[in-house]
């Protein structure tokens, strides 16, 4: 009897030493404990006062344990609360809390294009063509607060023709947004002008932006210039921009005037999966030099001109462009209307007029919707419901397109006018938020082409440019 009551004693005292010294990690394992606790005071190995003494100890323990946790997060955050943050997710930024951000990123858009039928990829001659659309890195961010700045490089050169993609600066710029609802910027950046135009190549919804913003808007002097502008928010639903620019900094223009763009856009409801968006532009743009000329391609990228006004060689340009644009959960709307007036041209030459709109709709068949940012009245990123690798299949789009174009100038050319009507379909797969794969099938449905424009001397002998149509496959990573 004495023995067994000394080994029991023994044994408590065993245990609760070892609960007195016991380290911080072990005490992460007190509910096993207890449960050890309760067998042995039903086998007889403690008594109940013992079992009560040390469950009390193994609590008060995992309270000091959970007590020291607490200080030492907090003794941790206190040090480390000036420390710059870094985040990876979908980016790479360093953040401080005095209001500083950097962030460094970039995009690479690989294209092949094939025509198809009795068409050619211009220039390019055969098909396919394969080529980097853009390949570009940026460097970003805001300094006390109120100052952004965005400096942005395309490696990619122009190696299949077409629209305009010289390497260089895209961005180059410095903002103000202190003057809140306000914010300036000086700089070489997107003027505000069309809705198409100001939503970034990574979010537009077809391969190539239609021919209304391809054609027009970058031909009269639409797209990024050096300038100084002012935007304003109001009322959770009215934008008001404008500025005052003069030239690209690809070109060379030394001799351009100052020209100037506006823009006003409404978005009553812009909701998660709900928008309504109506706008309207206007650009004003001067070349001294009487280089402005509007052409452009059937909406692929290497290719010949389906619409031009000829070589007139005009020095202004006024252009309007009116924009709608809704979405109901999964669906989604756009619509643009754009008018040009190209003036004072060479002796002979009258004034030209040029005419474009499309409309098309998206529907994601994996329930996203797209992602509408009113305060710049565009399109920003689509944010995948279930990701491929994460239990999903990624999200995908369908998308129709229908563009129609007329170019006229009335007298001193050859070609009287221009008009040519453009369908495209799209699928889009995103496989993750920052992975896109697209194909799109471009036909030219109806068109008045003369002998001198680049796509009838680039169809085989007897074919017309309604036999012209073409397929493109793009792979796109952004970060």
């Amino acid at each position: 009897m004495f023995k067994k009551t000394r080994f029991k004693n023994l044994l408590g005292a065993i245990l609760i030493g070892s609960l007195a010294a016991i380290s911080v990690p072990a005490i992460a394992s007190n509910e096993a404990m207890l449960d050890l606790l309760k067998i042995l005071v039903k086998k007889g190995s403690i008594t109940a006062e013992e079992y009560e003494l040390l469950e009390n100890a193994t609590k008060a323990d995992g309270e000091k344990v959970d007590g020291n946790i607490n200080e030492m997060k907090a003794e941790v955050a206190e040090k480390t609360k000036g420390l710059p943050k870094i985040s990876t997710k979908g980016k790479l930024q360093i953040s401080d809390k005095d209001g500083n951000k950097i962030r460094i990123g970039g995009r690479l858009q690989a294209d092949t294009t094939f025509a198809t039928g009795d068409a050619t990829l211009g220039s390019e001659g055969g098909t396919p063509v394969t080529e980097f659309r853009r390949a570009r890195m940026y460097l970003s961010g805001v300094f006390q607060h109120d100052w952004k700045f965005k400096f942005q490089y395309d490696f990619a050169d122009d190696q299949g023709g077409g629209t305009a993609n010289t390497n260089g600066i895209k961005d180059a710029y410095i903002a103000y947004k202190g003057f809140k609802p306000i914010e300036i910027t000086l700089g070489h950046h997107k003027m505000p002008l069309s809705m198409e135009e100001l939503t970034s190549s990574k979010y537009i919804t077809f391969i190539e932006r239609s021919q209304l913003v391809n054609g027009i808007v970058a031909d009269t002097g639409g797209g990024r210039q050096y300038g100084l502008s002012a935007k304003g928010y109001f009322n959770d639903m009215f934008t008001a921009a404008a500025g005052m620019y003069a030239g690209s900094a690809n070109e060379d223009h030394a001799d351009n005037a100052v020209g100037f763009t506006g823009r006003l856009t409404f978005s009553p409801i812009h909701e998660k999966t709900k928008m309504v968006h109506v706008g309207l532009g206007f650009n004003h743009h001067r070349d001294n030099d009487g280089g402005l000329n509007i052409d452009g391609e059937p909406e692929i990228h290497p290719g010949s001109d389906i619409l031009e006004t000829e070589t007139g060689g005009w020095e202004e340009a006024n252009t309007f462009v009116a924009e709608a644009a809704g979405i109901y959960g999964p669906a989604a709307i756009q619509f643009e209307y754009a008018s040009a007036e190209l003036e004072n041209g060479p002796v002979g030459v009258t004034d030209a007029d040029a005419d474009a709109w499309y409309i098309y709709g998206s529907y994601y068949l994996t329930g996203e919707s797209r992602n509408y940012n009113w305060k710049s009245g565009s399109y920003k990123q689509t944010k995948v419901k279930n990701q491929l690798g994460q239990g999903g299949f990624g999200a995908w789009e369908l998308a129709l397109r229908y563009t129609s174009g007329e170019y006229d100038n009335t007298d001193g050319l050859a070609t009287d006018s221009s008009e040519a009507d453009i369908i495209t379909a799209g699928l889009n797969w995103y496989p993750i938020n920052n992975v896109r794969f697209s194909g799109n099938y471009v036909k030219v449905l109806d068109t008045s082409l003369d002998a001198d424009t680049e796509l009838a001397a680039d169809l085989d002998a007897g074919a017309t440019a309604d036999d012209a149509s073409y397929f493109i496959l793009r792979g796109q990573w952004y970060f």
